[in-house]
This record gives C-alpha cells, sequence and structure tokens, in this order.
C-alpha cells in the first residue's frame, strides 16, 4: 500500500510542473525549514504483548530541511527526522503501581526530496513534496522486574534496525515574506500527517 502511494505521489509530483507558474526566475535559492508533525510513519509501537498495557509519551517528528531552489517552481534538497517514543508499564495501569519496564523507541530519518511550489504569490506559497531515504530505529529497555515477568524482545537491552522511509505531500502552504514564512502541509510519512514550521529562505547574491 505504501509503495502505491509513493509512486502516486511520485507521478503527481513531476506532473506539477505542466501546470504550474512558467517562471523560471529563482527566488529564494536556498530554503531552510523546521517543523514539527503528529503521527508519523515512524511512531509505530513496537509492543511487549497482550498482557501489559503501558502509558505512553509520544512526542511526534521533529524535522530540519534544506532546500536548494532551481527555479521559482522547483527545488531539491535533504530532510532529517527524529521521532523519540516512551512506553511504561506497570502491574496496574490504573494507579500506575508496580513498574515492570520502560521501553524507548527512537529513530533517525534521512531523506532526499523534490519541492514543486506550484503556486507563488507575494505573501503566500502552495507547494508539493516528495521524498525517499532511510531510517535507523533504535529500542531500549529497563527491566524492573526481570526475575517476575519474561519480556519478549529481540534482545534483552538494546537493538538497532534500519529501513526505507518516505515523505509525500500532496499539498503544503506558505504565510508569510520571500526571506521568513510559517508554513502548514498535510502528507504522508516520516514528517507526520500534519506538519507546521518556519521556514527561512537565504538569497544568493548576484
Amino acid at each position: 500500500m505504501n509503495k502505491k502511494l509513493i509512486f502516486l505521489g511520485l507521478l503527481v509530483t513531476f506532473a506539477v510542473p505542466s501546470f504550474a507558474q512558467r517562471d523560471t526566475i529563482r527566488s529564494n535559492k536556498n530554503e531552510f525549514s523546521f517543523g514539527y508533525g503528529i503521527k508519523p510513519s515512524s511512531s509505530f509501537r513496537l509492543g511487549l504483548g497482550n498482557h501489559f498495557h503501558p502509558t505512553e509519551d509520544n512526542v511526534g517528528a521533529i524535522f530540519a530541511t534544506y532546500t536548494r531552489r532551481l527555479t521559482k517552481v522547483i527545488g531539491v534538497g535533504a530532510t532529517y527526522c527524529f521521532d523519540p517514543r516512551v512506553f511504561k508499564y506497570y502491574e496496574n495501569i490504573n494507579t500506575l503501581e508496580g513498574p515492570i519496564c520502560r521501553l524507548t523507541e527512537s529513530s533517525h530519518t534521512l531523506m532526499v526530496h523534490l519541492k514543486i511550489n506550484w503556486l507563488n504569490t507575494k505573501y503566500v506559497n502552495l507547494y508539493s513534496k516528495v521524498g525517499q531515504g532511510f531510517m535507523t530505529w533504535r529500542f531500549g529497555l529497563t527491566e524492573y522486574q526481570p526475575d517476575l515477568y519474561e519480556i519478549d524482545i529481540p534482545s534483552n537491552r538494546y537493538y538497532d534496525r534500519i529501513g526505507y522511509a518516505y515523505q509525500f505531500v500532496p499539498i503544503g502552504i506558505e504565510v508569510g515574506t520571500k526571506q521568513y514564512a510559517g508554513f502548514l502541509q498535510i502528507g504522508l510519512g516520516m514528517e507526520g500527517l500534519v506538519s507546521i514550521g518556519f521556514r527561512y529562505g537565504l538569497m544568493d547574491k548576484e
């Protein structure tokens, strides 16, 4: 299912320039963005079986991107995302008594992306974006009662894993000036289902 969505995203993104502005004047040649997104694709539960019911601290995705504007419409760049999660398991989840263990999850993602600004106005920009890359997961387990509970996890302490990463943004909006703007985007992937943040554009000296 994810591969189909990514393929569709690529088709849409590469088709957008044919309908976008035919303005090839370079605007902000270098863009830096910092954002926060909810429900990123990396936020999954490793889980310790149906017998344990945890509390969950889900921070969400924190990400930074760099985009080099090739034209006013097309830009390419790189994205880094970080998604931490903490699960705490108790014998009694209602009263938080009898701690069993603490499970931490975190992912680090690095992707390359293509960004299409298909509408550029003085104060509002609309864009689409697609990215692909890889991510690393790290899981850490702290056991408080190892003699009473058998924790089913690939390693009794820590383990790492590498996986495929992607981001598809069908629509995003930037509001501000050419140099400073806030953004809101809706998508699927490592930056979250809904993301907000700040974009800074740096003009090259001619």
